[in-house]
């Protein structure tokens, strides 16, 4: 049997009918993207590098009920406490879904107006991070003071802070020098409202995105890290700008 002219016409016209009922049925048997997803990340990262880009995703997914908790803390995913998490780390998380994110690198950074010289230390108010990780040397200041020819800290003049944010918070409103990473200090620099005042120097860690095995396939997981995939695309090329794609992760061992 074959179709005779009028036949393949009428396939012809109605041929993509029937792959929009396909596809609809697809669509149909899988789960729907719209509903909550409860992503927990560092307070910086989720302040300076996710809120700015947030947008995008909600304008792609105008069904998904995010929730962005900005804690410094491991969230727990096996309490359901959150659905994903992104992690600044080794990377080793037993019993997790693992997604490299991204590098990253850190420096010293002054206000935008009136940060000292290389030569003027001496004079200036270091901002202390009291959150940052024993793992990190270069996110304290002992190898950055003991670079710059600084001997005697218990001379110099200091403000504690408990976390990152705060302090390049207050970096940027002139009251010291900080340390922070590109990741999160990135469109401050483009602003203008601080400078870096030494190289870059690669982390120690790296931020990672973490899920249970059970929920890496799910539809608004896949979706979010499709997405901060994405969105991450011009952060990674700052990073390679600033330190460039050959760097080893032992050229940051501090001096000793």
């Amino acid at each position: 049997m074959i179709l005779t002219e009028a036949g393949a016409r009428y396939r012809e016209r109605i041929a993509e009918a029937f792959v929009l009922i396909e596809r609809a049925t697809r669509e149909l048997r899988q789960p729907s993207l719209d509903g909550p997803l409860r992503v927990s990340a560092p307070q910086a990262f989720v302040q300076q590098t996710l809120m700015p880009r947030v947008g995008e995703l909600l304008h792609r997914h105008p069904g998904l009920a995010l929730t962005l908790a900005g804690d410094n803390r491991l969230a727990s995913l096996r309490d359901g406490e959150v659905d994903l998490a992104i992690r600044f780390g080794t990377g080793d998380y037993p019993g997790l879904q693992v997604v490299p994110l991204l590098d990253d690198a850190i420096t010293v950074v002054g206000p935008g107006k009136g940060s000292p010289g290389p030569g003027d230390w001496r004079d200036a108010c270091f901002i202390e991070d009291a959150g940052a990780m024993s793992g990190e040397p270069w996110s304290h200041w002992g190898p950055w003071w003991r670079e710059a020819g600084l001997h005697a800290p218990q001379a110099l003049r200091r403000l504690r802070v408990s976390d990152s944010s705060l302090a390049l918070a207050a970096c940027r409103q002139g009251l010291g020098l900080c340390l922070t990473r590109l990741s999160v200090v990135r469109e401050m620099l483009q602003r203008g409202e601080v400078v870096a005042l030494r190289p870059w120097r690669r982390c120690e860690f790296s931020y990672y995105l973490v899920s249970l095995p059970a929920t890496a396939e799910a539809p608004r997981v896949v979706a979010f890290g499709d997405w901060l995939g994405e969105a991450l695309a011009p952060m990674r090329q700052a990073l390679e700008a600033a330190i460039g794609p050959s760097a080893r992760r032992d050229d940051a061992a501090p001096p000793a």
